[in-house]
Parts: structure tokens; C-alpha cells; sequence
């Protein structure tokens, strides 16, 4: 029996031991040994174990290296095993030598039961790591697997048994050998090692707690080395190895899981970070296998979260296990996590916005552990793009494009030295360098971005020459592909089809002859050598058809090439659409109506319009269409009904399901579009208009959702700061955070800068930015409705008449009382609008309306005017932009000038005497007052950033506008002068900045002899877009009508030398107005001469000749003119 000092000494030993106290040990066991002879053996025990551990501690290793090949697959005595690497080989320490001797001579000594199961555990250990592999054998046989009782060591002792079990389960199940060579893999043992990991780690657990944590770093701090061996550890991950390399994947996926678990739960947090970035990553390895073996319809949503979780933790892991990389060095083991997350993305088709933004978040972490390097940058740019920020992936592909360059220096100094020295060419691109393929395919992604999404056709062209002169470069210098293998002729043939599509925008765009030939040539030639080397491209093709109708109205050539690019891609509208226009440019308006009906037939979209046309698609039945990025919802699939204060409206799941992606669904609407204003060609105006509501309805189908959505839904800084702070996709969630263990002070938030140039904006810029928008909107409501001038919020406000017409007939479809505001334009509102526009052909004037009844009944048809929600108080519609603001924003000045009314009216009188006698303009307002009223004021004007939601959006706007632009000219040709005026409000109130709507009502009011009035709608037009040929033609008109010929000859000049060159209507014109100056001179030459003879020489004269060749030349485009522009297919 111990005495009470004799106890404690006892219990501070197994504490010491436990906690790995090593240091402590030889004071303790001398204090044990002086209570008698009996505690000599076990003093010397507990002392070589000490110096054991102490000498452990010392060991310099590196964790990153030791386990780099761990978790891989390998061959061992014909069988697939996965490697599992043994702590480090110590044979060569002198020191241990002395431990060894010494335990075997304890060994020799009488000793009690409990001292001889410890020494012999200890003697194992020292012989292990001595390399002594079959004396450890030998010294395990003679242990008992079954854990007992120890009074000496009551909580170490199981330690003590997890060891001596792992020990005993590594011989047993060694798969194979180590870097350092550790070779006692014993044959067909690997389910008896399982076995006994299995018994052991039941048997430590049971002696527990159930909260116990298995796994406590000993002797280990931060700032410490890392200890060699933790035995509980070891037992949990050989345990899930050995599993996986009997076949059983179920369980080693759960025991490997229950590895990752338990060690997410250690503290400090980096203990062993380097193995659990290896065994995480061999838990995804296996995973990826399973999901590449289920059909993409059958992939549950639960394995498509559980693969991304772990790629989330994953990079966690890494944030920990490395920091910012010093020169010259390089992070690989974060580049292959940053393929393998991209490459399982595309995998389980992870598409959805809250996917991507959690793409994009690691994408940023990654950023900040490899020092910008190319190979993030260009799986950051197509994130970006699939998100649908284009301006943050503009940002991220000049970052790419700079720092390629300066690779790009170093990869041709070393071809040059490898191939005058014989170097492989390994020493050419290393991991952190990008190959010539990915460089190439990356510019032509960013050429695409520059010319489509930023309309940037000189930075396009800029990337092409750069991809080009690389490619020289490198066959120059390497022309039988030693080095760099040679360039597919996919990848030329693209670089080409974005080059010539540069020079074919720049063409349009040219304002000068010489120059649009020039580019149009080129773009013809470039083309065309895309189309031999890539024939079966559909791209290249219809590029090429529509080079040849828009450039050159080669009509035959061109519809050869649409006909191609249709037998390529029969589901792509475009070059349906292509041969639809071709085909009315030659007056075959019923082939050109049989095309589109085929056309119309090949999108998912034909069922939603077939519907629509049959009466089986009511507003009544509408459900939400697709969202953003072109994936219908999940409540929409599965038929559940939202709230009613959600945006979207309910239906039944069987129209869901047949809704297809926006993108079509832009195309299918303007392929309807065309069809509606053939079969007007054919049947006439009226079957125009009765097809007209079905129009809406399908614009409400498609550009339902757009509308509805908020603003800045692809701006990713903002979505991501957004999630961040509120603590959803961006931000770390529990598996991120890894239970708790990243609280520490190295979890930081990712930075979002990179380098000198940014890849998203700053929390800083992108909150000021957002409260500077708002404040500068709130701040022009509040100055319209506080100025001394009663000014609409909107710019496309009602006119008197059409708030009479329109309210009547609103008031009829809107007896519901309890009807919630309108925010946004829904499937079923545009459906309210068709039924709308279908009475408003038969309505007789509507009476007046009591002004409260009114304005209830304006602000449900009006979403900008509905005082409803903090959304639509937060997103004001913006007043149509002027060029002054514009100036004032490329000048970075804060506030506009005031714009005197003489820079828009001729005069005073006449601008401020036309107020609205047809319904065109603002009630109460003159444009004269309108202007002075809304720019008086101080505001800030902010060029959109790209994205792919305001791409959209502008286009909801066009595409509603145009709907309300072909009522208006239908009932212009119908002589019904008051609807005409209706529908142009309208389409102005749809799009308040479309030059197209100002110049229609410029035309109306011209045909009405008001010459003041329509010369402000044609001016105003041209101040929006300068190169609209129509408000330039009808501004001519207006100023050779008021008596000014000169002027007018100068602007149809203008515009015939650049963009109207096409355009039958200004020649006619200019012929007309050149023949009448003409007959001018010959009249006046004739009578001052006093003969016949003298006219007659003169009529011989060069203007005469000009006018004729000018109508002759109108005439002939005439006959190849299309019903819609073939501009209208441009990307």
C-alpha cells in the first residue's frame, strides 16, 4: 500500500505523461525512486521513455514534405493500395542508441506486471523508431491485445495500449514502403490490421468519455515543432486508409470522414494540417470517382453540397498550412486545389448563383496564397464571366494578360536555351507557368469579353495581334515542336473568327469610306479563312453571313453562309433569324414567313408561345420564368407556390418545366418580332395588331424575371461582400470554420485586391459607391418633386390623353381593390399589358377620372410610381441621360452644369407654345421646361458596370419599347394619330432614353405640320445617339421644311458618308434636295441667258448628275432592304 506522498508523486508522473511534460519526468522520478528499491525499475522506465520524447521533440522535419505523396494510389503485389506514409527512420541518432541500451538492461531486472507491460510498450517504440522492426515484432507478440487496469499509470496506460495496437496493426498492415525506405508490410494482413484499429480505437474510446476529444496534441504549441507521432491520430487515419485499400469505400469515406472530424476539433489548429490537407483532398479523390459514375440527371443535391463543403474546408485547411509565398516559391499544393475545384465544379454543374459565388470566394483565397499567379487569374476570369460581372472579369484578365507577359519573357529565353542545350522541356513551363494552349484559349475568352460584353473592338484586336505574334514567335523559334507542341487550328480558326468580327464592328462603327472598306475588307478575308480552317464551326459561319449582309448586302453570299451555319447548329436562332432577313430583303415575304415558322419550332420557347397564342397561357396561369442565369427555380419545379409578396407569380409546374434559358429566350422573342411584322406585310396591319398582346405575354414570360431582379445581382464584390456580412454563401460557414478551430487571429476575411490593378472592388468602393448612387437618386426625386416645376418622376411620363385612356381601361381590369402594387414587370403583368393593348383598339376616349381615383389607378400601372416596398423606394428609375452629363462624367465632376433650353430649341417661343396638343409630351410641361426642370439641379452620372443582368435588363427595356413602337407605327399607317401618340408615351415610359421613340414622335408631329415641336424630338433623338440614321434623316426633313436647304444637304451628306451609307431613305434625300438646287440654278443660268441652249448645257451639270446617281443608288437598296436592320442580330 502507497502512502498518501508516494500517490501524489504518482498521480503528477501520469499527468506529466499525458500532457507530454517530458522535461518534468527525471525530477518526479527521482522523487518516486526515494521511497524504497521497488521504485528504482519503474524510475528508469518513465526515464528512457523521457528522454525518448525529448529527443523526439528536437528532430527537425519537414510535415509538408514527409506526407507530400500521401493518400496516392499505387501498385503493390498486384494490388491497387493507396500509400500511408511511417514516421521518420532514426537509426542514424546516436543518442537513441544509449536509450535503447538502457531500457534492455531495465528489461533485465524484476519487475512487477503493470512495470513489465510498460517497459516492453516503451522498448517497442525505441526499437520502431531505431529501424528494429522484427525485435519490435518480437516485443508486441508478447503484449495482450486486451486493455487492463494500471494503478501505476491509471490514464496513461491508455495511451500506453493505443500505441502499442497501432504499432502492432502497422506491421500488420503496412501497404507500402516509405520514402525511407521502412519495409515490413506483412502479406494478406491488411484486414487484421483493420481489425485492430477498429479494437483498438473501440477500446480507447469506451475507457472515455463520450465528449472526449480522441486526438491531444502533446508537447506541441504554434511556435513548436510538430510532434512525430500522435498514436491516437495514427489509429484514426491508417484505420480509414486501410479500409479504402480493402475496397470498402462506404466505410472509408465514413472513417475518413470521422478522421477529418475529429481533427477539425484540435487545437492548435495547424496540428497536423499538412496530412489533413492530404486526406481531405483523398476523400474528395474518392467522392469525384463515385460522382463520375452517377448520370448527371441522378446527381442529388446533397452530393453536389457535399463536394463543394469539402473543397471550402479544403481551402481553409491550405489558408493554414501556408502563407504568403516568398520570391521565387511556389504554392503548387493550392494550384492543383484550384484546378481540381474548378474542374468539380463543371462536374456536378454547379451553377447557380450561390454556387458560383462560393467559387469566386475560394477563387479570392487563392489569390492571396500564390501571388497573383496566371493560373488562378484565368480560372478567376471564366468565374467571372459565368457569374455575369463582365466588368470585374475585365479587371481580372488584364491582371492575367500582365503578368503572362512577364512569363511569356522568361518561357522564351528558356526555349532558346533548351533547345541550344538539349534541356527537357519540363525546365521550360514549370507548375506556376502557363502553357501557350492556355494562353491562347484564355485570350480568345477575353477577346470575346472585350468585343461582345464591353464593346471594346480595339481592345479585341489589341489581344488577337498579341496571340498572333506569340504564335510566330514560338514557331519561329521552336518549328518542329521540341519544346511547345503546335497550335490546333481550332484555336486559330477562333482567334481569326474574333478578329474579323473586330474589324467587321469597327466597320459599322467607321465614319469615314476609306476606313469602313478597309475593315470591312479584312473582316471578310479573315473570316472566310476561319470558315476553311474550322468548317464546321458554327460561329465562324453565321459571323461570316452576317459580315456579308451587314458589309457588303452580298445577299446570295450570305445566305449560303446562314444556310451553313443552320445545318450546323439547327437550335440556335440567329442564323434563322439571318436567313429570315435575307429572304425579306428580297420581298419573298412567304418564304420568309414559312422560314420562321420552321425557326420558331426548333426553341424551347415554342410551347410557352404556342400557348400563349392558343389561350392556354392566361395571366392568370404565368408562372415565374428562368432566372438570371437561365435556371428555372426551385419552387417553379416543383410546383409549390410562393407567398404573395413575393416577386414572382404561381402557377401550376407544367409551364415551368417548359421554360427555357433567357438567352434563347432574347432570340426566340426577336425571331417573334420579325414573324409579327412579315405577316403584316402579308395579311396586313390588323393581323399585326391582333398578335401584338400575344407579344406581351411573351415578353412577360422571358423578361419577367430581369425585370424583377435586383440591382447588383452580378455585381460580384457587392453579392460577395453582401453574403459576407450577412453571413450566408460568401462568408465561412461551420465547415468552413472547421468547428470552431479557425477563431484564431490568421482567419482573416479575403482581401479582395490584387497587385497593382484590382480584381473586385473594395469593401470601401463598393459601399460608397452604392450609397453615392443612392444619394445621388434620392437626390433628383427629391429635387423634381420639390422644384418649382410640377416634373413626372419619369421622363416617359403619360400625357393627358393617354392617362384618360389608359386608366379607364386600367380601372376595368383592376376591380380587385386589394391588389398589391406593381413592382416589376412579371409574366402576368405583361399579359395585363397585351389585354390592355387589345381594348385600347376598340375603346372609345375615355372620360375623365377624379384625381384621387386616378392616381390610385396610375400608381398600380406605373412600377416606378407604386409607393410600395424599401425596394422600389432604393431603385428609382433613372432620367434619360443627355450629353452634357455625359461629358460631366468623363470629366469625374461631381455635379452637372445647368443646361440653358437654347441648347436644345431653336426658340423660346415655339418650345414653350407646343405643350402636348397631340398627347405627345408631358402633361403641364414643354420640353424646354421638362429639361430646365430636371438638369437645374446638382447630381452625379454613372456609367453602368457591364454585367450580365444590366445586358439583360437594357434589352427588357428595348425589347418593350419596340413591342410599343410597332403598335405606334401601325396606327400611324392606320391614320389613328391619338393611339399612335399612346403607344409612343408608352415606349418611352418603357425606355426613356431610345432615340428611336423621340423619332417617331418626331415624325408624328411633323406629319401633323408641327415643324417646331418634331425638330426637339429629332434634336433630342440625335443628342442620345448620333448616329441614328432616322432622327438625322428627320432632321433634315424638318430643317429643309423650315426653309433651310443648306443645312439640311450638310447633314444628309454627313450621314451618307458614314453610317447611312445603306440607307435608301437618306439618299433618296439627298438626291432630292441635290436635283431641286440644281433646277434652282438652271431655272436662274436659263433666264438670265434668255435661250433654251443655256438650259439645256446646264442641265449637263455635275449637281444634276450627283442627284440622279443619288436616286438610282436609293432605289437599288431599296430592293435589297430588309423588313428589320440586320444590325438587330449584332452581338
Amino acid at each position: 500500500m502507497l502512502g498518501s506522498r508516494h500517490q501524489a508523486v504518482v498521480k503528477e508522473i501520469d499527468t506529466a505523461r499525458c500532457v507530454g511534460r517530458w522535461h518534468a519526468i527525471g525530477e518526479l522520478a527521482e522523487r518516486y525512486a526515494k521511497h524504497g528499491p521497488p521504485g528504482q525499475v519503474y524510475s528508469s522506465i518513465i526515464t528512457n521513455e523521457a528522454r525518448l520524447e525529448e529527443q523526439l521533440q528536437v528532430v527537425t522535419w519537414d510535415p509538408k514534405e514527409h506526407w507530400k505523396n500521401e493518400g496516392e494510389h499505387v501498385e503493390s503485389q498486384g494490388a491497387k493500395q493507396i500509400r500511408v506514409a511511417y514516421p521518420m527512420n532514426m537509426s542514424n541518432i546516436a543518442s537513441l542508441s544509449a536509450i535503447e541500451k538502457d531500457a534492455v538492461n531495465v528489461g533485465k531486472k524484476t519487475m512487477t506486471k503493470e512495470e513489465e507491460y510498460q517497459h516492453k510498450v516503451v522498448l517497442a517504440k525505441i526499437y520502431f523508431y531505431r529501424g528494429k522492426f522484427d525485435e519490435c515484432r518480437e516485443v508486441l507478440s508478447a503484449l495482450s491485445v486486451d486493455i487492463e487496469g494500471d494503478s501505476l499509470s491509471p490514464a496513461y496506460s491508455k495511451q500506453l495500449y493505443i500505441t502499442q495496437m497501432v504499432l502492432r496493426a502497422s506491421f500488420l498492415g503496412a501497404a507500402v514502403t516509405s520514402a525511407l525506405g521502412i519495409t515490413s508490410e506483412m502479406h494478406g494482413d491488411l484486414m487484421e490490421a483493420q481489425s485492430t484499429y477498429d479494437k483498438a480505437l473501440s477500446v480507447f474510446k469506451s475507457n472515455l468519455s463520450p465528449q472526449a476529444v480522441i486526438v491531444v496534441p502533446r508537447g506541441s504549441s504554434p511556435s513548436s515543432v510538430e510532434e512525430l507521432v500522435n498514436w491516437p491520430e495514427e489509429a484514426l487515419y491508417r484505420r480509414a486508409l486501410v479500409t479504402l485499400s480493402l475496397g470498402d469505400k462506404i466505410g472509408g469515406l465514413r472513417e475518413l470522414s470521422d478522421y477529418i472530424r475529429q481533427m477539425d476539433s484540435v487545437s492548435p489548429s495547424t496540428f497536423r494540417v499538412a496530412r489533413r490537407v492530404r486526406a481531405n483532398r483523398l476523400f474528395m479523390q474518392v467522392l469525384r470517382e463515385d460522382i463520375k459514375a452517377i448520370p448527371p440527371e441522378q446527381l442529388t443535391p446533397e452530393l453536389r453540397n457535399e463536394i463543394i463543403d469539402c473543397h471550402r474546408h479544403q481551402m481553409a485547411l491550405l489558408q493554414l498550412a501556408y502563407n504568403f509565398p516568398r520570391a521565387n516559391e511556389i504554392n503548387v499544393e493550392v494550384l492543383n486545389e484550384v484546378d481540381s475545384t474548378v474542374a468539380d465544379w463543371n462536374l456536378v454543374r454547379a451553377y447557380s448563383r450561390s454556387d458560383s459565388l462560393r467559387l469566386l470566394e475560394l477563387l479570392y483565397q487563392a489569390v492571396h496564397l500564390t501571388y497573383n499567379s496566371p493560373r488562378v487569374m484565368r480560372h478567376l476570369v471564366h468565374a467571372l464571366l459565368r457569374f455575369g460581372d463582365y466588368h470585374e472579369a475585365g479587371l481580372a484578365f488584364g491582371t492575367y494578360t500582365m503578368l503572362v507577359e512577364r512569363q511569356l519573357e522568361a518561357v522564351r529565353k528558356a526555349i532558346n536555351a533548351a533547345l541550344s542545350d538539349g534541356v527537357d522541356a519540363g525546365s521550360v513551363f514549370d507548375e506556376n507557368t502557363e502553357s501557350i494552349q492556355d494562353i491562347l484559349e484564355t485570350v480568345i475568352v477575353g477577346a470575346r469579353l472585350s468585343l461582345v460584353h464591353l464593346s471594346d473592338a480595339h481592345e479585341c484586336l489589341s489581344l488577337v495581334h498579341f496571340a498572333h505574334e506569340l504564335i510566330d514567335d514560338v514557331e519561329a523559334k521552336d518549328p518542329h515542336n521540341t519544346i511547345v507542341p503546335p497550335v490546333p487550328q481550332q484555336t486559330k480558326s477562333q482567334l481569326l473568327l474574333w478578329k474579323g468580327a473586330a474589324h467587321g464592328r469597327l466597320s459599322q462603327m467607321s465614319r469615314e469610306p476609306d476606313n469602313r472598306i478597309h475593315h470591312h475588307t479584312a473582316a471578310l478575308q479573315l473570316l472566310q479563312q476561319a470558315a476553311d480552317q474550322s468548317p464546321r464551326s458554327y460561329e465562324v459561319h453565321f459571323q461570316l453571313a452576317l459580315e456579308q449582309a451587314l458589309g457588303a448586302r452580298d445577299i446570295l453570299a450570305a445566305t449560303s453562309s446562314a444556310k451553313h451555319a443552320v445545318a450546323l447548329d439547327s437550335k440556335r436562332l440567329e442564323a434563322w433569324h439571318l436567313l429570315v432577313l435575307l429572304s425579306t430583303s428580297r420581298k419573298d415575304y412567304v418564304t420568309a414567313q414559312r422560314v420562321c415558322e420552321v425557326a420558331l419550332k426548333q426553341s424551347e420557347w415554342w410551347s410557352v408561345y404556342r400557348d400563349i397564342q392558343q389561350g392556354a397561357l392566361a395571366a392568370s396561369n404565368i408562372e415565374q420564368g428562368p432566372n438570371h442565369l437561365g435556371l428555372v427555380s426551385a419552387a417553379a419545379t416543383n410546383g409549390t407556390k410562393t407567398s404573395p409578396s413575393s416577386s414572382s407569380r404561381t402557377s401550376s409546374s407544367q409551364v415551368s418545366a417548359r421554360f427555357g434559358s433567357i438567352e434563347s429566350g432574347v432570340t426566340f422573342f426577336d425571331l417573334a418580332i420579325t414573324q409579327v411584322l412579315i405577316e403584316a406585310q402579308i395579311k396586313g396591319l390588323a393581323a399585326s395588331l391582333k398578335a401584338q398582346p400575344h407579344l406581351f405575354a411573351l415578353y412577360g414570360c422571358i423578361y419577367g424575371p430581369v425585370v424583377a431582379s435586383s440591382d447588383g445581382l452580378d455585381d460580384a464584390s457587392a453579392a460577395f461582400e453582401a453574403s459576407s456580412l450577412s453571413g450566408t454563401a460568401g462568408s465561412p460557414n461551420s465547415a468552413h470554420r472547421l468547428n470552431g478551430s479557425l477563431q484564431s487571429g490568421k482567419e482573416k476575411p479575403p482581401s479582395q485586391t490584387s497587385g497593382k490593378r484590382s480584381i473586385a472592388k473594395s469593401l470601401v468602393r463598393s459601399v460608397f459607391s452604392m450609397h453615392a448612387r443612392q444619394r445621388s437618386l434620392n437626390l433628383a426625386l427629391d429635387d423634381v418633386e420639390a422644384g418649382p416645376i410640377a416634373v413626372p418622376k419619369s421622363t416617359g411620363a403619360h400625357s393627358a390623353l393617354r392617362k384618360e385612356q389608359s386608366l379607364s381601361q386600367l380601372r376595368q381590369l383592376s376591380q380587385d381593390s386589394q391588389r398589391p402594387p406593381i413592382a416589376a414587370l412579371t409574366s402576368a403583368e405583361a399579359a395585363l399589358q397585351a389585354t390592355a393593348h387589345t381594348r385600347s383598339l376598340e375603346a372609345a376616349p375615355a372620360q375623365e377620372q377624379k384625381p384621387e381615383e386616378a392616381k390610385a389607378l396610375e400608381q398600380a400601372a406605373s412600377p416606378e410610381l407604386a409607393p410600395s416596398g424599401p425596394q422600389q423606394q432604393t431603385q428609382p428609375k433613372r432620367q434619360r441621360s443627355m450629353p452634357h452629363l455625359r461629358q460631366s462624367s468623363r470629366d469625374s465632376s461631381l455635379f452637372s452644369p445647368d443646361v440653358p433650353t437654347e441648347a436644345y430649341f431653336d426658340s423660346q417661343g415655339p418650345a414653350k407654345g407646343r405643350a402636348g396638343s397631340m398627347g405627345l409630351s408631358p402633361a403641364g410641361a414643354g420640353r424646354s421646361t421638362t429639361v430646365a426642370g430636371v438638369h437645374s439641379r446638382s447630381g452625379v452620372y454613372y456609367t453602368p458596370v457591364p454585367t450580365r443582368v444590366g445586358h439583360q435588363r437594357a434589352l427588357a427595356s428595348r425589347a418593350l419599347c419596340s413591342l410599343w413602337l410597332n403598335s405606334a407605327a401601325a396606327f400611324v399607317r392606320l391614320q389613328r394619330p391619338d393611339e399612335a401618340a399612346n403607344a409612343i408615351n408608352e415606349a418611352i415610359s418603357a425606355w426613356p432614353e431610345s432615340p428611336d421613340a423621340l423619332t417617331l414622335r418626331g415624325q408624328l408631329e411633323l406629319a401633323q405640320k408641327q415643324h417646331f415641336p418634331a425638330l426637339d424630338e429629332f434634336h433630342a433623338a440625335v443628342s442620345l445617339e448620333s448616329s441614328n440614321i432616322r432622327a438625322t434623316v428627320g432632321l433634315a426633313q424638318v430643317e429643309y421644311l423650315l426653309g433651310r436647304r443648306d443645312v439640311a444637304l450638310g447633314l444628309l451628306k454627313n450621314i451618307t458618308r458614314a453610317h447611312g451609307w445603306s440607307d435608301p431613305e437618306a439618299w433618296y434625300w439627298l438626291g432630292r434636295l441635290e436635283r431641286e438646287a440644281a433646277l434652282e440654278q438652271v431655272e436662274t443660268a436659263g433666264t438670265d441667258a434668255g435661250d433654251q441652249e443655256a438650259r439645256d448645257k446646264l442641265a449637263e451639270m455635275p449637281m444634276m448628275k450627283r442627284a440622279l446617281g443619288y436616286i438610282s443608288y436609293a432605289l437599288d437598296l431599296e430592293t435589297s432592304q430588309p423588313i428589320r436592320p440586320f444590325s438587330v442580330l449584332r452581338p
